[in-house]
C-alpha cells in the first residue's frame, strides 16, 4: 500500500534524520577498526607508515566533513547523498593505500568488504544507494589489482566473493528499506486508527454529557413535585400513597445520582473533573449515610451499623467522598438480601484513614477483581442485578483524585468489603504526634 504524499515526504525526512544520527556513528566505528588495522600494518610492515598515516588522515578528513555536512542546515536534507559520496570516497582511499604501498589484495578485500557491508546495515540508503556504493568496491579492487597490488588467491576468485557480497548488499539494503517503510506504513495506520478512536471517545462522551444535562433537568423537577405531593404541599392524602410517592421519589433520586455519575465519568475522561479537598469530619458524614442507605434496606433482613474508632477527620472533597461512599453502600444494598452492612473508619499506618463498606451479600469471584473498577465493567451478580457498571470505576477515579485508593476483596456467597484509603485531616496528625 502507498503511503499518502505527506507520509512519503515524512518517510523520507525520517530516513534523512537517520542517517544524520548514524554518520557519526560509522564514523567512530570506521576510525576505530583502521586503528587497530594500523597497528597490525605497524608489525608487519613499518615502512608503511608514512603512507598510512597520510591516508588515515585523509579518512579523518572525510568522515567529519561528512558529518558536519548532514548537521548543518543546508545539507541535512542531501544526508543520503553525503553517505553515497562518503563511502565511495573511502573506497578509494583505502584501495588508493593499498596501491601505493603495493599491498596484499586480501587484506584489501577484506576492507572492501567492510566498508560495503558496514555501510548497507549503517545507514538506510535503499538499494538505489547502496548501488552506487557496491559497484565502486568491485571496481575500486579491479583497479588496485591492475596497479600492481598483489593477491596469492586468484583473481577471479576474490572479484567473485566481493562481487557476490556486494550483490547481497545490495539486496539486503533494498529488504531493509522495504521493512523499515511496511513499518512505517503500520506506524501511520496506528496513528490513524488511534486518532479515530481518540474521535470517536470525546464523541461518546460529548453525547453522555449532553445526554446527562437534557436528563438532569426534568428528573429533577420530578423528584421535586413528587416530594412536594409526599409532604401535603397539594393536600392531604392516604398512607399507601405517599408510601408510593416516597418510592417514587427514591427511584427517582437514583437515577439522578446514576446520571451525575456518568457525567463525572466524562469529567474524568476529560481531564476536568474538579476536587477541592479539605478537612472532612467522618461522623457527619456517617450519620448521612445513615439516613441514605435506610430507604435501600426497607423490606429486607439486613442491618445497617456503623463504626468510627479513632479516626474523625480526613483530607477530602466532601461532597466526592460522599459520592463515592453512596456508590459503595447502593452496591451493598443491592447484593446483601441477609445478615448486615458495615460502615467502618479506622486509622492505618499512622498518616492514613480507611474507610471500609463490608456486607454479607453475594460477593463476586477473585477473578473479576481486575475488571470491577473498569468502566462499564460488571461481575457475573451485576448482570444478573442490573446497572451501568459505572459507580465503581468512578469511585476508584474519585479516590485517586483526592490522593487515596479504593481497593476490593471478595469470597462469592460470603460478602464483599471496599476499602477507601484517605489522608489523615492535617491537624489531627499533628494532635496524634502530641
Amino acid at each position: 500500500m502507498p503511503l499518502h504524499p505527506r507520509d512519503d515526504d515524512r518517510f523520507t525526512a525520517d530516513t534523512t534524520r537517520l542517517i544524520a544520527e548514524r554518520l557519526p556513528i560509522g564514523a567512530v566505528a570506521l576510525v576505530a577498526v583502521f586503528a587497530v588495522a594500523w597497528f597490525f600494518e605497524h608489525r608487519a610492515h613499518p615502512d608503511r607508515d608514512a603512507y598510512f598515516a597520510a591516508f588515515y588522515g585523509l579518512e579523518i578528513v572525510t568522515v567529519c566533513a561528512a558529518v558536519l555536512l548532514c548537521r548543518s542546515a543546508g545539507w541535512r536534507h542531501r544526508s543520503r547523498v553525503v553517505a553515497v559520496v562518503t563511502a565511495v570516497a573511502l573506497i578509494a582511499q583505502v584501495s588508493g593505500y593499498h596501491t601505493a604501498v603495493r599491498g596484499e589484495g586480501e587484506i584489501l578485500n577484506m576492507a572492501l568488504l567492510y566498508l560495503v557491508t558496514g555501510t548497507m546495515v549503517l545507514v538506510p540508503l535503499d538499494w538505489h544507494g547502496q548501488l552506487p556504493v557496491a559497484l565502486a568496491a568491485i571496481l575500486a579492487y579491479s583497479i588496485a589489482i591492475a596497479s600492481g597490488v598483489r593477491s596469492a588467491t586468484p583473481l577471479a576468485i576474490n572479484v567473485l566473493g566481493l562481487g557476490t557480497i556486494a550483490a547481497l548488499s545490495v539486496a539486503g539494503a533494498a529488504f531493509l528499506a522495504q521493512q523499515r517503510r511496511t513499518l512505517w506504513q503500520q506506524a501511520v495506520a496506528l496513528r490513524e486508527a488511534n486518532d479515530a478512536l481518540a474521535e470517536a471517545n470525546r464523541t461518546k462522551n460529548q453525547f453522555i454529557a449532553n445526554v446527562s444535562h437534557e436528563l438532569r433537568t426534568p428528573l429533577s423537577i420530578i423528584v421535586g413535585y413528587t416530594d412536594l405531593l409526599r409532604d401535603g404541599e397539594f393536600g392531604a392524602m392516604s398512607a399507601e400513597a405517599r408510601d408510593t410517592l416516597e418510592r417514587i421519589a427514591q427511584n427517582g433520586r437514583n437515577l439522578v445520582h446514576l446520571v451525575a455519575d456518568l457525567l463525572d465519568l466524562t469529567r474524568i475522561e476529560a481531564g476536568r473533573l474538579e476536587v477541592r479537598p479539605g478537612r472532612v469530619e467522618l461522623a457527619s458524614v456517617f450519620a448521612h449515610m445513615t439516613r441514605v442507605i435506610e430507604p435501600w434496606l426497607s423490606g429486607k433482613d439486613v442491618r445497617f451499623r456503623s463504626e468510627l474508632a479513632d479516626a474523625t477527620g480526613v483530607t477530602a472533597d466532601r461532597d466526592r467522598l460522599e459520592q463515592i461512599l453512596v456508590n459503595l453502600l447502593s452496591n451493598a444494598a443491592k447484593f446483601t438480601e441477609h445478615g448486615e452492612i458495615l460502615l467502618r473508619a479506622r486509622r492505618v499506618e499512622g498518616t492514613a484513614v480507611a474507610i471500609e463498606v463490608r456486607d454479607t451479600g453475594v460477593g463476586f469471584d477473585a477473578a473479576e477483581l481486575p475488571t470491577i473498577f473498569e468502566p462499564f465493567g460488571q461481575g457475573a451478580s451485576g448482570k444478573k442485578v442490573g446497572g451501568v457498571g459505572v459507580g465503581l470505576s468512578l469511585s476508584a477515579a474519585l479516590a485517586r483524585a483526592m490522593g487515596g485508593e479504593l481497593t476490593a476483596d471478595s469470597e462469592p456467597d460470603r460478602g464483599s468489603t471496599f476499602v477507601l484509603r484517605l489522608p489523615v485531616a492535617a491537624d489531627v496528625s499533628t494532635t496524634a504526634e502530641q
